[in-house]
């Protein structure tokens, strides 16, 4: 989908884009909230007052240098979101640059890898030596990242259903708690604060000091899985810290129209007749009976093995990307173990979740298509029978953008392990990374580090970007690039 815009619509996506740019400027204020309250050095501090004021400022110009009355619509939505991604992805990257002294491309896939909550780092080998605002932003970035960044700034700037609406389109938000944007926006902040609240207090009182119980919950609840230590959950095996950071992941995988009807709606069967729900807890309970006779053979603890099966499964379905078992041991369990687990994290979480993937909806409505094929094939020609998903007939051109979308989320895939094996990754291991990356899972197995070439640094950014924001975007900015090209 090569969607063509000109010179004067650049000045309706450079518009919007400022207006994202000047709001997101705030973030940056949280870290240096914090860095006061630790009392950590006014060169830190500076580092994210300085960085919050470029933002603000940087927005505020592109807004006034390319104000107009025009409308924005979708092509202009999606050019908006895909460069806002960028830009504010580079400029978040300046405080990992200038207090940690990593390079910008690594502090560059830090910031991608917490906006798409997806949970790579290559800060694990030095993050113990960190400030703990840099922590904290890190798993805010992750945390904002959860329901996306473009609603955290239009809840401050656009106030018009159209165009606003088209925004929340364009980055994949498409359920619709309120007709009206602003009521959209305010309640999905509103069902993710009070969950994320709870988080917090679950972990807390399972035994995590506050710092942590902050942290883990803001990732665990936007399916980032970001470590606040080199060491990480490994060799945690309370069951209520994985229980409960268990069962964060799954409520960040559950659609927030879900959450909606059950927390502010009041409708207490949400979850059971939501049918995302059921297949997503289905496809978990049937990869962990696939997987624990396998794993069991390597602990003592039949009870032990049940508990890291139920916290990894869950962790890749999810995209939690937390692990409480070193890379080396994941590898180690088999190949058919790690067959089961890069299926779960090529199917993800509900549409409208946290969760990356190609969603459960799309999965359930591609089985089904398989199986609408093989009935039209066996059935006389002139028989008919209803196409039906969630309650509803099913268009021919739906299953064909469906099918499409997965063909094209499996091309990326294949790109990206081409990169990796060109420069020598185990074929395995450059599959299960790549896949952990575009599902912004972030469960890594011994590949990602500073030292990886920079290709295949730029490669998992990309695959991390496009897992995000679910191709479309992606391809309507090259068909932006090549009209200008062709102009």
């Amino acid at each position: 989908m090569l969607i063509r815009i000109g010179y004067d619509d650049l000045k309706i996506v450079l518009r919007d884009s400022g207006s994202l740019l000047k709001w997101s400027g705030i973030v940056f204020l949280a870290p240096l909230i914090l860095g006061i309250w630790f009392s950590e050095s006014i060169s830190i501090l500076l580092i994210y007052a300085l960085t919050a004021t470029f933002s603000f400022f940087l927005g505020l110009s592109l807004k006034r240098a390319c104000r107009t009355e025009s409308e924005t619509g979708l092509k202009h939505a999606f050019m908006t979101v895909v460069l806002v991604w960028l830009v504010v992805t580079a400029i978040a990257a300046i405080p990992f640059v200038l207090i940690t002294g990593m390079t910008f491309v690594d502090s560059f896939f830090e910031v991608m890898s917490a906006l798409t909550t997806t949970g790579l780092s290559m800060m694990k080998f030095f993050i113990d030596s960190a400030p703990k605002s840099l922590i904290f932003f890190r798993s805010l970035l992750s945390w904002i990242g959860g329901v996306g960044i473009i609603v955290l700034a239009l809840m401050g700037i656009l106030s018009t259903y159209t165009k606003s609406s088209k925004l929340l389109v364009a980055e994949g938000h498409q359920e619709r708690i309120r007709p009206n944007l602003k009521n959209t926006a305010k309640e999905i902040w509103v069902v993710y604060a009070i969950l994320t609240v709870l988080s917090i207090a679950l972990l807390f009182f399972s035994g995590m000091d506050l710092f942590n119980a902050v942290n883990y919950a803001m990732s665990a609840i936007s399916t980032s899985g970001m470590d606040t230590t080199s060491q990480g959950l490994v060799g945690v095996t309370d069951p209520a810290i994985i229980v409960s950071l268990g069962i964060i992941m799954l409520v960040g995988a559950i659609s927030f129209s879900t959450h909606h009807l059950f927390i502010i709606g009041r409708k207490y069967d949400a979850y059971a007749k939501d049918i995302e729900t059921k297949t997503l807890l289905f496809v978990l309970v049937l990869s962990m009976i696939l997987v624990v006779p396998k794993v069991a053979v390597f602990y003592q603890n039949n009870w032990l093995a049940l508990q890291t099966v139920f916290f990894q499964n869950t962790s890749a379905l999810t995209g939690g990307g937390f692990s409480s078992v070193p890379a080396a041991d994941i590898s180690g369990w088999g190949d058919f173990v790690m067959f089961i687990m890069l299926g779960i994290m090529i199917i993800g979480g509900s549409s409208g979740s946290t969760a990356g993937g190609i969603k459960i909806s799309r999965f359930i409505l591609f089985c089904k298509s398989v199986y609408w094929k093989i009935m039209e094939a066996i059935l006389p020609k002139d028989s008919f029978f209803q196409k039906n998903f969630e309650g509803r007939p099913v268009k021919d051109s739906e299953i064909k953008e469906v099918n499409q979308f997965i063909l094209l989320y499996l091309v990326f895939i294949l790109l990206g392990v081409l990169v990796l094996t060109f420069q020598n990754v185990d074929f395995l291991k450059a599959l299960f990374v790549v896949i952990s990356a575009q599902g912004n899972v972030g469960i890594d197995i011994g590949v990602v580090s500073v030292a990886m070439p920079l290709a295949s640094k730029i490669m998992l950014i990309f695959n991390m970007w496009v897992g995000r924001l679910e191709i479309i975007p992606i391809m309507s900015a090259a068909g932006f690039l090549l009209s200008l090209k062709g102009k």
